[in-house]
């Protein structure tokens, strides 16, 4: 798939401000599965930006708007080519996969992805509540993680409004309502729960006719979980499906906070968002007969 992808990230203020330093993470991921063919921003007012990867690998830039000024926005526009064939529906996971998976060398090499985080902290008690008669169904981490998937999608309610993006897990799962983040940042600790290496995955999502599917107002967010031999794979808990070309990926962190989309501090007084993001597929794929 081929994709076409513009963001409008609108700040206006009720007064003017000044001395503004800037950060975004919007240019999508170059790797095997993904191609970023273009990226092109607009920064008004007019700004120079810096780039730089971050600890994670993603690309990052900053921007200084030191006049005043009464708005500020930015708009990007990316040309994005996913291989539908670098994904898989269902993994057969062997004896030395699970091996792989739960020995020392494993889980210290991945140990980021293993720790509870301020957005993904719940206690021991309520993980094992949750996940025990999920973990006892499953036959091996794959489908562990596909019943997370499915738990989170069937219990919670999908309601824009209802979090903030400093909501925890925690939170989240008290109130079993939220957005795309909430049900991330959750399946995160239920998965580290048990062992499984996973990280918070920021995008976009393509729904095309398929209106059912939730997450395409505004960057996207899932889940992948690091298994062996297979990589990283990426699960939907909003939409309960395992993530394939539809899903275009920007950044990846340990949660929220290592991927926010735009942030930065300024001298002045309230503001006002608007973001408002567009993805077009420009290039189907073609079925092979």
């Amino acid at each position: 798939m081929r994709y076409k992808i513009t963001q409008h990230t609108h700040y206006t203020y009720e007064q003017p401000v000044s001395h503004s330093i800037n950060q975004f993470r919007l240019k999508p991921i170059d790797d095997l599965k993904q191609d970023c063919m273009s990226f092109e921003k607009i920064i008004t007012p007019a700004a120079p930006s810096y780039v730089h990867y971050d600890y994670w690998g993603n690309h990052v830039e900053t921007f200084y708007a030191w006049e005043e000024h009464t708005e500020l926005m930015l708009e990007t526009t990316s040309e994005v080519m996913i291989d539908p064939y670098a994904f898989k529906d269902a993994i057969s996971f062997s004896s030395q996969m699970n091996d792989a998976m739960f020995s020392s060398s494993f889980r210290h090499q991945y140990a980021e992805y293993l720790m509870a985080t301020n957005y993904t902290s719940l206690p021991a008690e309520v993980c094992k509540e949750v996940t025990t008669p999920l973990w006892e169904e499953s036959t091996n981490p794959f489908d562990y993680v596909k019943l997370v998937n499915q738990y989170i999608y069937e219990t919670f309610t999908y309601e824009p409004g209802t979090t903030t993006v400093n909501t925890t897990a925690a939170e989240a799962l008290e109130n079993k309502v939220g957005v795309c983040q909430d049900y991330t940042h959750l399946m995160l600790a239920l998965c580290r729960y048990r062992g499984i290496p996973a990280r918070y995955v920021s995008g976009y999502l393509y729904i095309g006719e398929n209106s059912a599917m939730r997450g395409d107002a505004a960057t996207h967010a899932w889940v992948e979980v690091k298994l062996p031999t297979a990589g990283w794979v990426g699960f939907d808990p909003t939409n309960n499906i395992v993530a394939k070309d539809q899903h275009i990926r920007i950044a990846v962190g340990r949660d929220y906070s290592d991927i926010v989309p735009l942030k930065g501090v300024y001298q002045g007084g309230m503001q006002n968002l608007d973001v408002k993001v567009s993805v077009h597929a420009i290039e189907e794929n073609i079925p092979v007969k």
